[in-house]
């Protein structure tokens, strides 16, 4: 069955946004969510039965579902299918309306016993999958089908839309590394939904910076997208062979969170080396929505611009679980409304939206969906640092982040958190590695980290064990810049946290 999209999704008013969503959700979770998802048909119809949810208000009854419900581990792999729908003949008879099993006879009448359950297949069948990156637990699958594959593309489609990308003229080169992940395929979907040309290199542990470069010299994008931090060392090297990017119209960012720092960084290199008031924008999914958002044109001011005919977004005060405000900063909880395989209901992101969600027109497209602010931080980026046998301090991590890439006298840099000679009983220790802008002196380079030590301090209560001036070359292999799918920034090495390299797991 092809799923039906809204070719108005972003042009409702929030009345309508808000009548259509709830219309769907009800039709969603009695038809399909609540009959064939093991865990759901548990947790909520056996529990607050079948009609649950009637409206958009009946949505905060239920109960939120978080990561840990789903994460597989050594004693239970197979958590994650709980939340895969598996309709059965049974289930299909007990649940579905008549209008339904009709349409269905229907399908058997014309196409025979076999035809029905071909349609059945295409619609239900596990075709493929994406893994979610962390590294916490051991990696989750979430499963797609046709259905699934069918929605990514029309979100490509729209991707390709609010970005204002030419299909005509515009091509696109993807850095994204190639793996079972939600950001290379979602890139590779928004070529096919938009007809946009699309480079998908794999990124540089599998093609190469090198190999990377002579690409873009010769597909001339309009557009390049990536991570955040991958991307800027391919611009490095890029300006450091004096490569002309005149062609460039901008990045396209994901994966990692864009600061106002590394935002007027690139756009300064790429300027340097020939671009015209290049565009940052920057991407926003998660694997448990199986989609992504993006910025308009507008940028960090845009927000991302949600579908809100394919789901419900709440956002939530981390701590109470309540819903908080428009433009209140607070936890981003998602509800899908279309798509087959895994789904979630009231899904616990761990995303902190700061400045929340609004449902103001957006003042540079003139969308009307809902939008979400740019700026993201996760709830685990907040560590309980033990500087004392007594007590512990909580450290954002996303503070030091922006603080460290908005310093234009770095290159690069690599916080490592780890416990006093490596004993799990001893208390924590920050160390901060960075390579300096090539501009600077030795004797300046001093003056620098002395600086950045005082403020991290001042920021964040904390003081570093360690601040280790390296080398460029020996920081981007710490930082596993050519050999990881995603570079090791933030490392921690206390127990249950994998290390980011053997290097560092030795320091």
């Amino acid at each position: 069955m092809a799923p039906h999209f809204d070719r108005n999704w972003d042009k409702k008013s929030p009345d309508e946004y808000r009548s259509m969503q709830a219309a769907r959700l009800r039709d969603f979770l009695r038809w399909q969510v609540l009959p064939f998802s093991p865990h759901y048909r548990r947790t909520i119809a056996e529990a607050l039965g079948f009609d649950a949810v009637r409206s958009l208000d009946d949505l905060a009854r239920l109960p939120f579902t978080t990561k840990e419900m789903i994460a597989p581990t050594r004693q239970d792999s197979q958590k994650a299918r709980e939340f895969v729908l598996q309709p059965t003949a049974e289930l299909i008879r007990a649940h579905w309306p008549l209008k339904k099993k009709l349409a269905l006879l229907g399908s058997k009448l014309l196409h025979g016993e076999e035809g029905m359950k071909a349609r059945l297949l295409t619609e239900y069948r596990p075709i493929s999958a994406f893994f979610t990156t962390g590294r916490s637990a051991l990696p989750t699958a979430f499963i797609l089908t046709r259905v699934d594959l069918q929605i990514l593309e029309e979100v490509g489609r729209r991707i390709i839309q609010v970005a204002r990308i030419d299909a005509a003229d515009d091509k696109l080169v993807s850095l994204f590394p190639y793996a079972p992940h939600l950001a290379f395929w979602q890139v590779y979907y928004a070529g096919v939904g938009g007809s946009v040309f699309t480079l998908n290199t794999g990124g540089g542990k599998v093609l190469g910076t090198e190999a990377i470069l002579q690409a873009i010299q010769k597909v001339r994008p309009a557009y390049i997208i990536g991570i955040p931090g991958y991307i800027y060392h391919v611009l490095r090297e890029a300006h450091g062979a004096k490569m002309d990017l005149s062609f460039l119209k901008g990045l396209a960012l994901g994966g990692d969170q864009v600061t106002p720092g590394y935002r007027a960084r690139v756009k300064e290199l790429l300027e340097s080396m020939g671009s015209r008031r290049p565009r940052v924008q920057s991407v926003f999914g998660f694997t448990e929505a199986k989609k992504c958002w993006a910025e308009c044109p507008g940028e960090a001011e845009a927000g991302f611009h949600t579908y809100p005919d394919l789901e419900v977004i709440e956002i939530i005060d981390p701590e109470t679980g309540k819903a908080v405000g428009e433009g209140v900063t607070g936890e981003l909880v998602y509800t899908s409304l279309l798509g087959r395989g895994s789904c979630v209901v009231r899904y616990r992101t761990g995303d902190l939206i700061v400045g929340g969600m609004t449902y103001k027109p957006c003042p540079f497209c003139g969308r009307t969906v809902p939008r979400l602010a740019s700026q993201l931080e996760r709830v685990s980026n907040k560590k309980n640092m033990q500087l004392s046998k007594v007590k512990g301090t909580l450290v954002n991590m996303s503070v030091l982040k922006e603080e460290l890439d908005n310093d234009t006298r770095l290159e690069e840099w690599q916080l490592v958190i780890k416990k006093r000679n490596d004993d799990p009983f001893e208390v924590d220790e920050l160390h901060l590695n960075v390579a300096l802008a090539s501009r600077l002196s030795e004797a300046e380079g001093e003056r620098v980290v002395s600086e950045i030590e005082s403020r991290i301090f001042q920021i964040s209560e904390v003081r570093l064990n360690s601040a280790r001036v390296l080398p460029l070359k020996q920081l981007l292999e710490l930082l596993g810049m050519e050999t990881q799918l995603k570079e090791k920034r933030i490392v921690d090495l206390r127990a249950g946290q994998a290390p980011a390299t053997e290097e560092a797991a030795k320091r």
